[in-house]
């Protein structure tokens, strides 16, 4: 290999590349080619390498005591650890004949200590690391704007009145600040006053100007801090169906205005035309077309580098919409006014973001007759399989009459899922506890999550099933064990449904109503039922093994292949394959935590 060979060799290897010229020409006099057959041992606890190594060609297992922990392929390097730190507890076997650079230790280390970002890769946490090297992945594709905070953008110098004064008083002073938004400033809350305000509370009424603006004012005005993401702000816009929110700064004080239509001019993804369509949809046929569009954000979304839980988020926030603008379309207002539309399951955890299928219920007031709603069941199920959500194999949706009954039936029914629990009944519950409240009156399925939580009390042996499912699917340990024996593994089974199950089991422990498994991390964190290191590598693992997810499920839709959970590990680059061994290898550790958080293995 001649010496332009190498350097063009070494650079491509991460994290080499952050090397300048000279570095690189040090690292290529202080390191030899070398041969190791099948069977060697390169590193063990006894005998400690005075390299590092990096394969040009063949397999290296490291084991501990018999289990292959990791295998490394051509690009892969290793051990830094040993060098570093002297000491190694694995062992590093040829798996297959090996031909390899081997870098001096003295050269190594003094690289370690010239380049920061060198020495960081290696002696940073997992976290850390995957964090590195998604940005090393995505670099290429990452439009700038979904790093971008909310002080990125365009905010309006806020027009700041006290509550006591006279309304024509803020209105002249609006007109000096050039705005129709008027802030009302009460102790340490805010309200806002706009010009729709004016016209309904004022105008219309035939109000004086001489009362005091927060007779009128709207309490509290939804804020959001100068520091948080921009996209984060845009989610609450469409969420809340609002066109401004008030910036704040780290005190809590007032410092400007953030208009919806700046943010939607900042990220230009045609959200708002899919939102205002929703809204202005007067029959089925509208609201089919503007649901049809949801497909087109998530593309762009996703090809300018958007974090997935950020496009889970904003395409939950729109498929809410979709659901309660067909219920209301669809159901006369009397039923739906008794009645709560939920959706449960990855939909109600906000996690769909690919249609795959339909997890919906309805729940009934007591006392009103249930055949009453079957006809307009019946037809919100039929029309959400024309818009393109596939029905559910389970027959989990509103035309199966099990998920189409009063509040009493269904606290019967979790009476049944607790005290006589089998599979179907687990995953039952399981897919009840993540449901959302879409359309209807939401304060029948908050007395149905009271009544859950109530009948879960001290039933310690039941959550240890409970959680058992957990560990129903295998996460594969090394790459190889896919690798080099089929083409395609299921990403969900193997790592997303662990995640997903382990933290929905802490979080009904806990009776953590949220129902996110990103938010559930984060307060399960918070309760210190998760260490930080913990939540942090799981928060990681999830997104990584859901980009890779998404990621193969468009090109299913580009191929005009059936959607599915399946990832082509054959298509894999280098930097994905290091990211899918992390996020197993987390997922791994987790389940051994819910093994012992729920004594999982003391079961009979």
């Amino acid at each position: 290999m001649s010496l332009l060979d190498q350097k063009s060799f070494l650079s491509s290897i991460h994290p080499f590349e952050v090397l300048n010229e000279q570095e690189i020409n040090t690292c290529i006099k202080n390191m030899d080619i070398a041969y190791y057959p099948k069977h060697s041992i390169l590193i063990s606890p006894e005998n400690i390498s005075e390299h590092f190594f990096i394969i040009i060609k063949g397999t290296v297992h490291e084991t501990y005591e018999d289990e292959i922990l990791v295998d490394f392929h051509k690009d892969d390097s290793f051990d830094a650890n040993s060098l570093i730190y002297q000491k190694c507890k694995n062992t590093f076997l040829v798996y297959e004949d090996l031909i390899c650079y081997e870098l001096e230790k003295k050269t190594f280390l003094n690289l370690i200590k010239s380049n920061e970002e060198f020495k960081d890769f290696f002696l940073n946490n997992l976290v850390n690391k995957i964090q590195v090297l998604k940005n090393k992945e995505f670099t290429s594709e990452l439009s700038t704007f979904i790093l971008d905070k909310v002080e990125d953008t365009i905010i309006h110098e806020p027009c700041i009145v006290e509550h006591n004064t006279k309304l024509i008083d803020a209105i002249e002073k609006s007109l000096k600040f050039k705005t129709s938004t008027i802030i009302v400033k009460k102790d340490k809350t805010y309200g806002i006053i706009t010009d729709s305000i004016l016209k309904m509370k004022v105008l219309l009424k035939n109000e004086s100007l001489n009362i005091s603006v927060d007779e009128i004012a709207i309490f509290p005005l939804l804020t959001v801090c100068k520091d948080d993401y921009l996209f984060d702000a845009l989610s609450l816009l469409i969420k809340k169906t609002i066109k401004r929110v008030g910036v704040v700064n780290f005190d809590n004080e007032m410092i400007g205005v953030l208009e919806q239509i700046d943010v939607l001019s900042h990220f230009a993804n045609h959200t708002n035309v899919v939102d205002t369509k929703i809204k202005k949809a007067n029959n089925l046929d509208e609201l089919k077309n503007a649901s049809k569009a949801l497909i087109n954000i998530i593309k762009t979304m996703h090809s300018k580098g958007v974090k997935v839980h950020h496009i889970s988020n904003l395409i939950g926030q729109l498929n809410t919409k979709v659901y309660k603008k067909l219920c209301e379309l669809i159901m006369p207002k009397e039923l739906l006014n008794t009645s709560c539309f939920i959706v449960m399951g990855s939909e109600g955890r906000n996690e769909q973001i690919i249609k795959t299928d339909q997890d919906n219920a309805l729940v009934i007031q007591d006392g009103i007759d249930v055949e009453q709603y079957r006809e307009y069941a019946n037809e919100i199920t039929k029309s959400l399989i024309d818009f393109g959500y596939p029905p559910c194999e389970g027959n989990i949706m509103v035309s199966n009459s099990f998920w189409c009954k009063t509040v009493q039936e269904y606290k019967n029914e979790i009476a049944r899922w607790i005290e006589a629990p089998d599979m179907q009944n687990y995953m039952d519950l399981a897919i009840f506890f993540d449901s959302f409240a879409v359309a209807g009156n939401k304060n029948l399925l908050i007395k149905l999550k009271d009544d859950l939580f109530e009948k879960l009390h001290n039933k310690d042996v039941f959550m240890a099933y409970f959680a058992k499912s957990t560990l129903a699917f295998d996460t594969p340990k090394t790459i190889a064990n896919f690798m080099t024996k089929v083409n395609f593994i299921d990403i969900k089974k193997a790592g997303v449904f662990p995640i997903v199950q382990g933290i929905r089991s802490l979080a009904l422990k806990e009776k953590i109503r949220e129902t996110t498994t990103i938010k559930r991390i984060k307060l399960l964190e918070q309760a210190h039922v998760l260490e930080h290191e913990m939540a942090s590598e799981l928060l990681e693992a999830f997104d990584v093994l859901g980009t890779l997810r998404l990621k193969s499920q468009l090109k299913q839709i580009l191929d005009s292949k059936e959607i599915n959970n399946e990832i082509d590990t054959h298509t894999l680059g280098k930097i994905e394959r290091d990211l899918l061994k992390d996020s197993f290898s987390i997922v791994n550790t987790f389940k051994k935590f819910i093994t012992f958080s729920f004594q999982i293995d003391k079961l009979p």
